[in-house]
């Protein structure tokens, strides 16, 4: 342990403090506003529950309409279809004509029953009369041909007079005893002296289809005017239709259908002889049963509230299907008391239909029960985890503080700079790991000891003592110290901080000391680098300035202007590659990697361009070439590739001082190219190899007779890295030095 065992003490009981303390007012919030809370979440609940029960009534309403449209459309159509088939039956019969003839009627009005005798001419279809045939088992012609091609009900009119009542004259739409209605007709005007759709647009010449009364029940029918041979008056209508009560897939759907846990839907008659009717009732018991006068437990009227709010629901187009609620208390036959019941109501027009979605109140008590259970359990488990955590918030805390004790000497541990900790007194409270390292001892030993204690062994300078001892922030110091176990001596630089409380009291010292050896090292070596450049560039620069006066006097030979010139031109590129050095180093020390630019290129022509080179630089050195007999085409910067090579075989000529053969060489990997350059110079020391991409270091920066700054190697990785390609050396002294890199085929 890093800290003393009184301040872990002050340090676990505070940490544990703060570890129970959010946890206690948690735990004491969360149980006061659970407590109360319950009876408004309760309310709150039982609303949204309310809520959505209505939602499922409404949806259910809408989704039944949906169901009606959907199936009167397809209905509609089929007797369409139906009615294409009867007029080409009625069409290939022969024309429709009348007889001289005439033939008594007893016309029952299908709305009131009322009866007129009357005289119509015979009504002929192709010559043939068309008869008065009441007898199902008797064929009638055209309607029951229809009738067993495409099925539905088929009805050939007369027109009775100018009002234009239509007289059933031969069908297969039946009587409530069975017989075909023959004798029936549509009156021009209902009783009211509303007048019939169906009869307006026959008269009008134009084809009537829609919802229609037929002798005693709803159809979904067709109606098509039959003129006379001059086509100037209708005397007669073509009628095909399906009842509406048929479509038992709808009806059966719709029966299924459960509103909650045991509501249901039903259907009313919205208007008419069958206003207030169950079209379709629970489970069809009760269909046909009229409800306009039943009262509610209540003694309301509630059939006729619900048909009167269904039938003021108007649809636009555009408009969502409008769905309007009530409440009643609903009392089924096989139930032995009424409750009370929400419906959602819309109307669905085409068809007069009052749909109704209902679901009772008192399905929802069980859900709100179990809400409020599950409420009321909440509060006792709310309870008993508040204790619990109350009890287990002391040792939770006391892990909490020994964790974090634990984390902190962890930290001071791996810091990588040397620190000491002091308090008021000068004495040691904290040691990093690198501290007890270079001074050769540990906390154990030292804690609570001066400062004297620690460094005293090692003859420090006695700044270190006065700085410490003048409490202030922000103090630096440097002293020279060689770690125990270690003759090399290490450069090492402090600075102080003061730990002070709130009140501004000082607490201690924080000293943290770091190794600057290598900061050193490197500002040495940028000295030897400004003194080297400054001679690289000098040299270059008083041969160009010579020989420039030498060209500007006017005694000066062609032969000796040309050498003069050339020698220029030879130390102005010297220049321009030393300025090119430094430029990709700034870029190094920005962090930036050095651009290359890619395209394909062979890696054997840069080496023998490269050689080219080292011949002009060297006359004392052959150069060997070994390179591959595979092509060598990779993608790659040729020029910087060039500048890698020159910088290598440049290097081979300055530490191969007395010359003799270098070796290059090129060899095919499987996904890459190496090159290896071989000379047989002074060799490097495994240390120098080690350092010999720093930047400007030199091998032998004490032979100033070698040219260099110190900046080829570093600026050559750095180069080959950007390729993707690597460098790597090997050296021994007195020997020579190999250096070998690669560059990937697709680089």
């Amino acid at each position: 342990m890093l800290l003393a065992q009184g301040d872990s003490l002050k340090i676990g009981v505070k940490i544990t403090g703060m570890a129970i303390l959010p946890i206690a007012l948690t735990t004491v919030v969360a149980l006061g506003v659970a407590l109360y809370q319950k009876e408004v979440l309760k309310e709150f609940f039982g609303r949204e529950i309310e809520e959505q029960a209505k939602s499922e009534a409404q949806k259910i309403a809408r989704d039944v309409y949906l169901m009606c449209r959907s199936a009167q459309e397809a209905v509609q159509k089929t007797v369409n279809h139906n009615l294409l088939v009867a007029e080409d039956a009625l069409k290939r019969s022969g024309p429709v004509s009348f007889g001289r003839d005439k033939v008594t009627w007893t016309a029952v009005n299908q709305l009131n029953h009322a009866e007129a005798t009357i005289s119509l001419p015979k009504m002929m279809v192709g010559g043939k009369w068309l008869g008065q045939n009441r007898d199902r088992q008797m064929v009638s012609p055209v309607v029951d041909e229809v009738k067993r091609l495409v099925g539905g009900s088929v009805t050939i009119f007369q027109r009775m007079n100018d009002k234009g009542d239509m007289l059933r004259v031969c069908t297969n739409v039946e009587n409530a005893d069975g017989s075909r209605a023959i004798g029936t007709y549509i009156p021009a005007a209902a009783p009211d002296g509303t007048p019939s759709p169906v009869i307006t647009t026959l008269l009008e010449g134009k084809r009537f289809q829609g919802r229609a009364y037929v002798v005693n029940a709803w159809y979904v029918t067709a109606y098509e005017p039959i003129w006379d041979s001059d086509r100037k008056k209708i005397v007669g209508a073509l009628y095909v239709g399906v009842k509406e009560e048929n479509l038992e897939s709808l009806r059966k759907g719709i029966m299924d259908i459960v509103v909650g846990k045991t509501g249901y839907v039903f259907v009313l008659g919205g208007s008419g002889a069958q206003q207030g009717q169950y079209l379709i009732s629970k489970d069809g018991k009760r269909d046909g049963e009229n409800l306009w006068n039943s009262l509610d437990a209540d003694g309301h009227p509630f059939v006729q509230t619900i048909i009167g709010k269904a039938l003021a629901l108007r649809r636009e187009q555009s408009d969502p299907i409008p769905v309007d609620f009530m409440s009643y208390s609903w009392k089924n036959p096989d139930e032995p008391a009424p409750r009370y019941k929400s419906v959602a109501i819309t109307y669905f027009e085409p068809w007069d239909w009052v749909i109704g979605a209902g679901y009772y109140e008192s399905d929802l008590a069980d859900p709100l029960k179990r809400m409020a259970t599950a409420l009321d359990r909440m509060g006792s488990w709310v309870m008993v985890t508040a204790l619990v955590m109350v009890l287990l918030s002391v040792p939770a805390g006391y892990l909490v503080a020994r964790g974090i004790r634990t984390r902190v000497d962890s930290i001071l541990k791996s810091v990588t700079d040397i620190l000491i900790v002091t308090d008021s007194h000068q004495r040691i409270i904290l040691l990093s790991q690198s501290a007890e390292k270079i001074f050769g001892s540990t906390l154990k030993k030292v804690a609570h000891c001066p400062i004297e204690a620690l460094i005293g062994d090692n003859k420090l300078p006695e700044e270190i003592t006065s700085v410490l001892a003048q409490q202030k922030s922000g103090m630096r110091f440097e002293f020279e110290i060689a770690p125990v176990g270690s003759d090399q001596r290490h450069i090492m630089q402090g600075r102080t901080s003061v730990i002070q409380a709130k009140s501004g009291r000082t607490l201690g010292m924080i000293t943290i000391i770091h190794d600057i050896t290598n900061e050193r090292e490197i500002d040495r070596m940028k000295s030897e680098f400004i003194s080297t450049a400054a001679h690289e560039l000098s040299t270059p620069l008083a041969s160009i300035i010579g020989y420039s006066e030498l060209l500007l006097s006017e005694t000066s030979s062609p032969d000796v202007q040309n050498d003069a010139l050339s020698y220029i031109n030879r130390k102005a590129w010297a220049l321009s590659r030393i300025v090119d050095d430094l430029l990709d180093l700034s870029r190094i020390e920005a962090g930036r990697s050095i651009p290359v630019d890619k395209k394909p290129c062979d890696i054997n022509e840069i080496i023998r361009q490269a050689v080219l080179y080292g011949q002009k630089i060297s006359v004392r050195h052959t150069f060997e070439l070994h390179l591959s007999d595979q092509p060598g085409t990779l993608l790659a910067d040729s020029g910087k590739l060039e500048q890698v090579m020159e910088n290598l075989l440049s290097n081979a000529v300055k530490y191969y001082p007395d010359g003799g053969p270098v070796r290059i060489s090129s060899t095919r990997l499987e996904d890459a190219w190496q090159v290896c350059v071989d000379d047989r110079g002074i060799g490097m020391a495994p240390e120098q190899v080690e350092r010999i991409f720093d930047r400007f270091y030199r091998a032998d920066a004490s032979n100033t007779a070698i040219e260099g700054t110190g900046l080829g190697m570093c600026i050559v990785k750095n180069i080959l890295e950007a390729h993707g390609g690597e460098i790597w050396v090997e050296s021994t002294p007195g020997v020579g030095t190999k250096v070998f890199f690669t560059v990937p085929l697709g680089a």
